[in-house]
């Protein structure tokens, strides 16, 4: 299973660099993980993008979400990763699953050099 960040998931939604790679892992049955972060990122992109909420949706349905809890706050905390907020809670969903997942899919620089430094290599793109 693979951890897949917002930069990755909004690929699928939006024609940009890399988009075709990120659908076809959709397209190959690819199991993909994330926070329920992931939910209100998107349809925040969908918005600003003016792009149909039922197409996120059909996105997320094929992503399992993990919910957020006060457990995961701390330990984003407790990571120290000097990441942003939102990119924080995603690695630290990310390092809890650790034991699930078997890398990250972030077009995040930052975020890929954290999940890194914590045992979670990058996805490459097929």
């Amino acid at each position: 299973m693979i951890y897949l960040d917002t930069s990755a998931a909004a690929k699928a939604l939006i024609d940009e660099a890399d988009s075709e790679s990120v659908r076809r892992m959709f397209a190959e049955g690819t199991q993909f993980v994330s926070s329920k972060l992931l939910a209100v990122e998107l349809h925040a992109v969908a918005d600003r993008q003016f792009i149909a909420s039922d197409a996120v949706q059909e996105l997320l349905d094929r992503v399992a979400l993990v919910s957020l809890d006060d457990d995961l706050l701390d330990d984003a905390i407790a990571l120290h990763s000097r990441l942003r907020t939102l990119d924080a809670l995603h690695l630290a969903t990310a390092v809890r699953l650790k034991g699930t997942i078997f890398s990250i899919l972030t077009f995040d620089n930052e975020l890929a050099a954290a999940a890194s430094r914590n045992g979670i290599p990058a996805a490459a793109p097929r």
